[in-house]
């Protein structure tokens, strides 16, 4: 029979995470695999309980900073999943697999490449934790199921670049050759317009990175020992290209944003879509430092997948919503010379209705396991 194990994590600097151990007890695994996001409370993800009836336990788990989306700093969630790790070595399961699913893609990524080799002494903001010292223990194989290249890119390709300003992030400073909901600009949209259009993408990613790394220094001169961070807003942050024009990197995606919006609108509305769905605008100067800021967030899978001595596995659908450029050449950086990529036929972002194409997924997983002597 299928059971659920709530678990309390904690980690090696104290934090406490919750996760839930999906198995068959009716056929003790010894194989485990893992999921986590950097803010979405994945102890209930569709494929936990997936592969719990195929004979494999699935532990998914939290990080101390979900649903806390606007003070993110991802360093610390190397430590939070290392808790998770050392939990289903105590419990001997022999093999571990960990799955990256959209933004938790760089968290498996990263997390494999410093326990094999850690590079990383201090966030970029010259804080904790230093990695060299963490007791990461690695894993036995990655699954990168519909994600992202990281946090930094996946946002600077959906900022709206007709926001201007010295500081990147002035709604009211506008710039109608930069709008790409500005019926002038396409769609189609030119090859010279997608070259400025980007362009200006990065730079305005990096106005607002200047900007956090001013504020900062000026709250250190405050003289309040207890305000260290502030919030901010992040204004229009669904404005990427391949979602008005399809014949961007083509697939069979419907042009919806992964929470099925219309960019459009979820560009311009000022709360929440999809009955509370968050537009992840709400920032501190500290967490778009770790997390965005493309001059200063190191966690980018291209950067640590090649890293990565372990087997590989790519789970990816046709209709994602970014279309299918990073996975390709995520694949392509892998060094595992027996790598495998699974196209899911008609496959969402998260899957959201498409029950068969999960079970799918989970098939694929069971069976790489296999093929790999991990299960």
């Amino acid at each position: 029979m299928l059971q659920q194990e709530p678990l309390t994590l904690r980690t090696e600097d104290g934090a406490e995470v919750a996760a839930m151990l999906h198995f068959d007890d009716a056929r003790p695994p010894t194989t485990a695999v893992t999921i986590m996001h950097p803010t979405s409370d994945w102890r209930q993800h569709y494929i936990l309980p997936l592969l719990a009836a195929r004979g494999i336990a699935a532990l998914g788990f939290t990080t101390r900073y979900t649903g806390r989306e606007a003070d993110l700093i991802l360093e610390h969630t190397i430590l939070d999943m290392a808790a998770g790790i050392k939990l289903l070595r105590e419990r001997g399961f022999r093999h571990i697999a960990c799955i990256g699913n959209s933004g938790g893609g760089e968290i498996v990524t990263v997390y494999q490449a410093e326990a094999e080799r850690p590079t990383l002494t201090q966030t970029p903001l010259g804080t904790p934790p230093d990695l060299t010292t963490a007791d990461l223990p690695p894993i036995d194989g990655l699954i990168l199921l519909n994600a992202h290249r990281g946090r930094a890119h996946s946002l600077t390709r959906s900022l709206d670049p007709s926001v201007g300003g010295d500081d990147g992030n002035d709604p009211f400073a506008y710039d109608p050759a930069l709008d790409m909901y500005n019926p002038k600009n396409g769609p189609p949209y030119s090859p010279d317009f997608q070259a400025r259009y980007h362009a200006a993408q990065v730079e305005r990613n990096h106005k607002i990175t200047r900007w956090c790394q001013r504020k900062l220094a000026q709250l250190a001169t405050l003289g309040n020992p207890l305000m260290t961070d502030v919030p901010f807003i992040v204004h229009r942050t669904d404005a990427n290209l391949a979602l008005a024009d399809l014949t961007i990197d083509p697939s069979d995606r419907s042009g919806l944003t992964i929470w099925d919006e219309d960019p459009k609108v979820a560009n311009y509305t000022a709360g929440p879509l999809r009955g509370g769905a968050t537009r992840l605008r709400i920032m501190t100067l500290r967490s778009w430092i770790s997390q965005r800021g493309l001059a200063t967030s190191v966690f980018d899978v291209m950067q640590f997948l090649p890293r990565c001595h372990v087997p590989l596995l790519f789970v990816v659908g046709t209709a994602e919503a970014s279309g299918p450029r990073d996975s390709l050449e995520m694949f392509e950086l892998g060094n595992d010379p027996d790598k495998r990529l699974v196209w899911l036929k008609g496959g969402t972002h998260f899957m959201r209705g498409q029950a068969a194409l999960q079970a799918e997924a989970a098939d694929a997983i069971v069976q790489w396991l296999h093929d790999r002597n991990l299960a």
